[in-house]
């Protein structure tokens, strides 16, 4: 991984920029009403980035909804977007050292392995960050998925998405009741009485089990314990996330919202797949392919690699036949074809719901397409999705760093100003923080 990152830090910059692509204009919120805005989502919207969540620099502060925010109250200025914060090291996070004349990515602390005498643990405000008596704005929860957010459906067990809900520490602000009286994350979307929302839902439906190299994971019984044989896919179904996803924008349309919905983004293209691949390595990988054959063989350029596949590398897995690199840290081409073809069925069905809702849509799949093929330029600046040096993604390779979700909030309030006549004035990307170099 070093020899990689080497490589990849030759071409990193550093800059500022004070200026701003967009003209100065009056801001005013045509035909929508900005004085309650409530953002729907998981990591992404709840400013997540380095492998956890943070908020040394602000990081969790500058979140792309509170960006959103900040512009909106230009024009309402009555709108105050209250965000649920965590401690300054929140529950841990990556970053740079300086060792030895190199530059290395240290990983958070983890309890059960040994960690490297950098490696940065929960906050000790961690256990108990988070007021669930309060009324957010950001409903943002890192890891949830869309499936999860009412009941219902597939679930293995009858309560299984307050139990998933309950169980992540990053939802520790939302009151999610318990089993005799489940308090679902709709139940909080139809509480809110929001009179603009944006909706990037859906995110964790395909990414969980891409970056889990295709695998479903473990159900888990009411003291977080994995039952024994019992899995459930982390691929949603396609109906399931459809109707619930229909249910969302239901609860909105009812009390007279207005409001923006995002495609997911292609998974594949991000640079957590991107940067372990068999040039940057420069020798022949064998891999287990799938997690229910005994296939071994020959990496090749269609298969893709996770970023977690350089752990195993480094351990000396991978270049002989007899130790391959585990099926968890590859997706093989059929994997590839599988998440492809979700990611498309799933922005299909948002796609139709939002244009059935008359809501706005912000398109990040095409949005990001445009920056994995042909880049993207602000202020003078280019951004790539090229691990570290591309500027946009933080250190777990699928967050944005503060640059990268500046950016997202731009092309958001784009699409609101095209569909709803209104003039939220963009932000000036570089003066937001990028990776932190030590």
């Amino acid at each position: 991984m070093n020899k990689i990152l080497l490589g990849i830090l030759g071409g990193i910059f550093l800059f500022s920029c004070t200026k701003t692509q967009f003209d100065e204009y009056e801001a005013f919120g045509g035909e929508a009403d900005f004085s309650n805005y409530i953002a729907l989502g998981n990591s992404l919207t709840q400013g997540y980035q380095d492998g956890g969540m943070h908020n040394e620099y602000g990081q969790q502060d500058n979140s792309y909804p509170a960006i959103i925010a900040g512009q909106m109250t230009l024009v309402e200025p009555s709108l105050n977007f209250v965000q649920p914060t965590v401690p300054i090291n929140g529950g841990g996070y990556m970053h740079l050292e300086y060792i030895n004349g190199e530059i290395e990515v240290i990983k958070a602390y983890d309890e059960n392995v040994i960690n490297h005498p950098t490696a940065i643990d929960d906050d000790p405000a961690w256990a108990s960050w988070g007021d669930n008596t309060k009324k957010y704005n950001n409903l943002g929860v890192s890891g949830i998925k869309l499936v999860n957010c009412l009941s219902g459906g597939n679930n293995t067990l009858i309560n299984f998405n307050l139990l998933v809900n309950s169980f992540n520490e990053n939802g520790r602000f939302l009151n999610f009741g318990d089993a005799a009286a489940p308090i679902t994350y709709l139940d909080h979307v139809k509480n809110s009485n929001a009179s603009f929302f944006t909706c990037w839902l859906g995110n964790n439906d395909v990414l969980a089990w891409s970056t889990a190299g295709g695998d479903d994971e473990p159900v888990l019984d009411p003291n977080g314990l994995s039952v024994p044989g019992l899995f459930l896919s982390q691929l949603s179904d396609l109906d399931e996330f459809r109707n619930k996803y229909d249910s969302i924008l239901t609860a909105f349309k009812n009390m007279g919202a207005e409001g923006v919905c995002a495609t997911l983004p292609d998974v594949t293209s991000i640079p957590y797949f991107n940067t372990v691949t068999l040039e940057a390595v420069g020798e022949n990988l064998w891999i287990k392919e799938g997690a229910d054959t005994n296939v071994i063989r020959l990496a090749t350029d269609d298969d893709l690699l996770l970023l977690t596949a350089s752990d195993q590398l480094a351990l000396g897995l991978g270049f002989t036949q007899e130790r391959p690199l585990p099926h968890t840290v590859v997706l093989d081409k059929d994997e590839i074809f599988i998440v492809q073809t979700r990611t498309n069925e799933i922005n299909n069905a948002i796609k139709y719901l939002t244009n059935k809702y008359g809501f706005a849509l912000a398109d990040m799949n095409q949005f990001m397409k445009k920056l994995t093929n042909t880049g993207l330029s602000y202020d003078g600046v280019d951004y790539s999705p090229k691990y570290i040096e591309g500027g946009v993604f933080s250190l777990d390779g699928v967050h944005p760093n503060g640059l990268g979700y500046a950016i997202i909030a731009n092309h958001f309030m784009e699409t609101i100003n095209e569909h709803y006549g209104s003039k939220l004035q963009g932000v000036a990307v570089g003066n937001y923080r990028g990776i932190t170099f030590p």
